[in-house]
């Protein structure tokens, strides 16, 4: 393991989201970090950017030129998705967050930070899911 966190796409839009500005303050902070993406995260995300935030394709272009530049990339490939099946069986997650998950193992990351799925749940004994806006009060 090399301990480098990594990054599930809700925690880029609730960077660029100023509706709840408790979230956004740790999600700036998060971004900040020397951390791992996916392909998957990148493309999430910059739909997002485009169909909820309105944002110009040049700022997309700017967000996917500065994660490339910024994160180190997770491969998104056959094994991936093969690991991503198992861990649908084992864990129940959703098809997209499986592949997050496993895009997470296959990189030897030990925390993914992500606010969509089980708090402080270790799979495969190496990873733990946080959600950093757990302790946010609604």
């Amino acid at each position: 393991m090399h301990g480098k966190p990594f990054l599930d796409t809700n925690i880029f839009l609730y960077a660029f989201s100023a509706n709840e500005p408790d979230k956004q303050k740790i999600a700036k902070e998060l971004i900040l970090f020397d951390s791992v993406v996916s392909a998957q995260v990148i493309n999430e995300t910059s739909v997002n950017l485009i169909k909820k935030f309105k944002l110009s394709e040049e700022d997309v272009q700017e967000f996917i030129k500065s994660s490339y530049a910024r994160y180190q990339l997770s491969p998104v490939d056959r094994e991936v998705f093969l690991e991503a099946s198992f861990l649908r069986v084992k864990y129940h997650f959703s098809y997209y967050d499986s592949i997050i998950v496993a895009s997470a193992l296959g990189f030897a990351c030990n925390i993914l930070y992500s606010e969509d799925m089980q708090h402080n749940l270790i799979v495969n004994n190496s990873l733990k899911i946080i959600n950093p806006f757990a302790t946010q009060t609604h």
